[in-house]
């Protein structure tokens, strides 16, 4: 297993114990999206970009992020499980601001 992949893992196991939806998402046709979309009731609800230390958001992706928050669409960068609770509790509990 990945390092990116353990923080998936942990990412999906903590949305779901604190009672909220995880999916693992697949972009058709789009390069560099997110990977992860979590929410709870509406409005808390973010993508999320997996990224294991060390490994570099792409240029694609920043672009692709970049226009996401652009639209007011919540995306973060986890690479620790750390950013993972810290995310968490800041979707939870609508304090998003540090988008």
């Amino acid at each position: 297993m990945t390092p990116a992949s353990r923080l998936q893992d942990r990412l999906k196991q903590k949305v779901q114990k604190s009672g909220g939806q995880y999916r693992k998402v697949r972009w058709e046709g789009r390069n560099g999206c997110p990977d992860c979309l979590v929410w709870w009731d509406w409005p808390h609800v973010a993508f999320i970009e997996v990224k294991a230390l060390g490994d570099r958001v792409s240029t694609i992706q920043g672009r692709e992020i970049a226009r996401m928050r652009r639209y007011g669409i919540p995306v973060y960068i986890a690479r620790t499980n750390e950013d993972i609770d810290t995310i968490v509790e800041q979707i939870r509990s609508g304090n998003d601001t540090d988008v």
